[in-house]
């Protein structure tokens, strides 16, 4: 048994029963005391369990249907929450108010419609634009995805044919080698590959964004000039540079509790500076590495103490020096 309800009334009754007392034009709702004139086709299936969650739920779909203003339309945000708050009022009025209430709130309604009709119907065309491209948007992403899918299975076929005529070629060519020269075979044949791979891979680079190729840009008949030695730094400069502790370059060392403390008073008030620590880490960090060990070694002999008592008038020893480690 299937049930129908009409939003006049939410009297719940059997698809037969509508058909049957209804389908000769409006009637009365049979139900005792309900005088609500229904309608055939006013009646519907009830989506909701709870039928005062479908008529909260189509009293909603009313209103917002007559008040569909956007943000948009409005000049500050709070009279945007004004709105809203008066569309939420006239909403409950018409769920859970009173008799009075809610015929107060029905005429609110209707008369708002009435006003604002040329307004409304602008909305509802915006709001059916914006549909329109949010669809479109969906099946272009849709089809995107359906196009990589496809192409992905390709990528895998071809993978695959690729891999068999490999082993194929490899096969062939190891069957009609000579007697003991089955490696030299099995050696050219990868060496084939790897060149058919790299030609691939060349026109895959090739290739830019959108299908954009460079190739064939240069200059062929332009002899290529190389009177330098190979650089594998690609002309990247890594000499090593002073740190430069400049107001200006200081400033450009953050951290968040660095930038904190340049913004809050009670670090600043006593005269300490972010300036200051980050040139005394950058000292400490960098001390010693600008000291070269070959040009600061002395060239003379430090004697030691042992070295003096070796040299002393009455020792038979030799003399002994020691250099410094630096």
């Amino acid at each position: 048994m299937e049930f129908r309800i009409n939003p006049e009334c939410y009297h719940r009754m059997c698809k037969t029963c509508v058909e049957r007392i209804f389908k000769d034009g409006p009637n009365q709702c049979p139900y005792a005391g309900c005088h609500k004139t229904l309608r055939l086709r006013g009646f519907k299936a009830a989506f909701f369990g709870d039928l005062g969650v479908e008529r909260e739920v189509d009293i909603r779909r009313r209103v917002a249907h007559v008040f569909n203003k956007v943000e948009d339309d409005f000049e500050t945000l709070d009279d945007y929450n004004d709105y809203l708050y008066m569309v939420e009022c006239l909403t409950d009025d018409l769920v859970n108010g009173p008799a009075e209430a809610r015929a107060k709130a029905e005429a609110q309604l209707a008369e708002w419609e009435a006003r604002h009709k040329a307004e409304i119907e602008r909305n509802r065309k915006l709001a059916r634009e914006s549909d329109e491209s949010r669809q479109k948007r969906l099946a272009a992403e849709q089809d995107a995805a359906r196009s990589r899918r496809l192409q992905d299975l390709q990528d895998e076929a071809d993978e695959k044919a690729s891999a068999a005529r490999f082993r194929e070629e490899m096969l062939n060519s190891l069957q009609n080698a000579d007697v003991g020269r089955a490696g030299e075979a099995l050696d050219r044949v990868l060496l084939k590959k790897r060149g058919q791979q790299k030609r691939d891979a060349a026109l895959h680079a090739g290739a830019g964004p959108g299908g954009l190729s460079i190739r064939g840009l240069r200059d062929k008949t332009k002899p290529i000039v190389d009177d330098g030695p190979y650089d594998p730094f690609g002309g990247l400069d890594l000499a090593p540079r002073r740190v430069d502790l400049g107001p200006d370059c200081l400033r450009d060392y953050h951290s968040e509790w660095i930038d904190a403390i340049r913004s809050k008073d009670e670090y600043l008030v006593g005269g300490y500076g972010a300036d200051e620590y980050i040139s005394r880490a950058l000292f400490e960090a960098f001390s010693g590495l600008g000291v070269f060990v070959a040009d600061d070694k002395s060239d003379r002999a430090v004697p030691t103490v042992i070295a003096r008592e070796a040299g002393a008038p009455g020792q038979t020893a030799g003399k002994m020096d020691t250099e410094d480690v630096f």
